[in-house]
């Protein structure tokens, strides 16, 4: 697959995630309706049952994870736990063939003063890394050094960063470039397509990601996934 896309195959994409965000709308407020009392397996299936609704297909299976579960894996299953704590919602939808990729978090609030100020400082630190990762994101620029910039931004938590930071986009969910601090050659070129995604997983303890679909342009990084990136406490 090309890494530099079409007009006709970017405005595809951009309609995948204009769908996309609908969705996280959606979501929102069936969680928000439901006081939390879903479980991981009823969140996903809604949000398949949406994307039906719409017309499209899931790009892949979504992901649906959280409390002390979303930190053990970055590709988890759904149980049929409820939701708790930090939710990692990941998912996208194929439109005419090309993909969108977007994840986003809530917290489902089980406590008064949940969550605490260290988990609300985690989280804003990894909001600002990931928006600094975008903001470096143009053509011209070696991807390992955006990866390498978002782990340095991190600081100690960068441990708990287990994956690459973003991967192309379009009608594959994965495809080149991929940003990885260990993989020198890739450099970001105009019409490209990638994800910006860093995340921290804490084994037992929670897992947090935010993901939005980026396209390299000549003016810089565009924003294709347009949801809200603060964080939404339900109880």
């Amino acid at each position: 697959m090309a890494q530099i896309k079409t007009k006709e195959q970017i405005d595809k994409i951009t309609k995948a995630c204009k769908i996309t965000d609908a969705l996280f709308t959606l979501i929102v407020k069936k969680v928000q309706k439901e006081k939390g009392d879903m479980t991981e397996i009823e969140l996903r299936d809604f949000i398949l049952s949406e994307i039906k609704k719409k017309g499209v297909k899931p790009s892949f299976p979504p992901i649906v994870t959280s409390g002390p579960r979303a930190g053990n894996e970055i590709h988890p299953q759904s149980t049929n736990e409820l939701l708790s704590g930090f939710v990692i919602l990941d998912f996208g939808v194929v439109y005419e063939k090309y993909m969108s990729d977007m994840t986003r978090m809530i917290y489902v609030a089980k406590k008064k003063n949940n969550p605490n100020q260290k988990e609300k400082n985690i989280y804003e630190k990894l909001l600002a890394s990931q928006e600094a990762g975008i903001a470096m994101a143009k053509a011209g620029v070696k991807c390992s050094d955006i990866d390498a910039y978002t782990r340095k931004l991190l600081g100690k938590d960068a441990e708990y960063f287990i994956h690459m930071l973003g991967h192309g986009v379009g009608t594959r969910i994965h495809e080149e470039p991929k940003l990885y601090y260990k993989l020198d050659k890739p450099v970001l070129k105009e019409g490209m397509i990638i994800t910006i995604e860093p995340g921290l997983y804490v084994k037992g303890k929670f897992g947090m990601r935010i993901e939005d679909t980026i396209l390299i342009t000549k003016k810089g990084p565009k924003i294709l996934t347009k949801s809200p990136k603060d964080l939404i406490i339900l109880c």
